[in-house]
């Protein structure tokens, strides 16, 4: 029986953000597939595809909401204000420069920047937190790629 006080929303643009992130995953996993069936290929792609899309799968039912139709509701309630679409964008523009930046000033030093940068724009304003948990992170990343992957990262400091 079909609940006549409430309606089903449904978040459009949640929805086609988990869609493009499912497509990007398996066109990934099955180019890397097509390349080799070897575990060496496939150590790290498959493992974290498959992880990828069970985390899609969990966030999937949020895009499908009841709401009662006493809230006279149309659309969903938004509480993105211009601020907060405007620390996406800063974000965006830091991760796009954090790209092309690793070969220029060394992928520890990149790393170091965009996280400083990313937490700076996420709200922390203590330098010293600041500092300390880019450094902090920047080891763990630096050591912990090179550790997995033997591939030389340009690196200015470490």
């Amino acid at each position: 029986m079909k609940d006549r006080d409430t309606r089903l929303v449904i978040y459009w643009g949640h929805l086609a953000l988990l869609m493009f992130i499912s497509g990007v995953v398996i066109a990934y996993l099955l180019d890397a597939r097509a390349t080799s069936l070897r575990i060496n290929n496939l150590l790290l792609v498959e493992p974290a595809a498959i992880i990828a899309l069970i985390l899609v799968a969990a966030v999937l039912p949020q895009c499908f909401r009841r709401v009662s139709r006493a809230d006279g509701a149309d659309e969903p309630e938004t509480t993105e204000s211009l601020s907060e679409l405007g620390k996406v964008g800063a974000l965006a523009a830091a991760f796009g420069a954090f790209v092309l930046s690793p070969e220029i000033v060394g992928f520890d030093v990149a790393t170091f920047l965009f996280t400083a940068i990313g937490v700076y724009i996420c709200g922390e304003r203590r330098l010293w937190v600041i500092a300390l948990f880019s450094a902090v992170l920047t080891l763990v990343i630096i050591y912990g790629y090179q550790t997995m992957v033997p591939f030389p990262f340009p690196l200015s400091v470490l």
